[in-house]
């Protein structure tokens, strides 16, 4: 990595989207991995990637070739990342639904043979008293 002084060599200019402004915000804390967990956390870590890049320039780094290609291979990283975050996070879903459903499932059941007894019993009990049967 080659510094250079502000003066000495202008800085290099990156295409559209690579650089942040200089003045862009400080990176976001984390996520607490709710709900959009994987698509926050790429693009907090997308932001920190920029926010690291503007300072590298604000401080007089030259950014080449070796170093951008380092940086792209982290964003690709953190993308693939996120995909199998998502991945993760839509079996768990699935998993989720099916428990909550067996768990429904069972409680309807046992509420309807609790029913069920309940007008049993009451039918023997009426025999009971009214024939006088057991």
């Amino acid at each position: 990595m080659a510094l250079r002084s502000p003066s000495s060599t202008p800085p290099r200019v990156l295409g559209p989207g690579d650089s942040p402004p200089a003045d862009s915000p400080p990176p976001t804390s984390q996520q607490c991995g709710c709900g959009n967990g994987a698509r926050a956390d790429v693009a907090r870590k997308t932001k920190e990637v920029e926010h690291m890049l503007a300072n590298l320039e604000k401080e007089g780094v030259e950014i080449d070739g070796k170093i951008a290609s380092i940086i792209d291979d982290e964003v690709a990283r953190i993308k693939a990342e996120a995909a199998r975050e998502k991945l993760r996070m839509n079996k768990l879903k699935r998993k989720g639904v099916m428990a909550l459903i067996s768990i429904v499932s069972v409680a309807y059941g046992f509420l309807l043979g609790v029913d069920w007894y309940e007008d049993q019993l009451y039918t023997k009990v009426a025999r009971i008293i009214c024939y006088g049967e057991e």
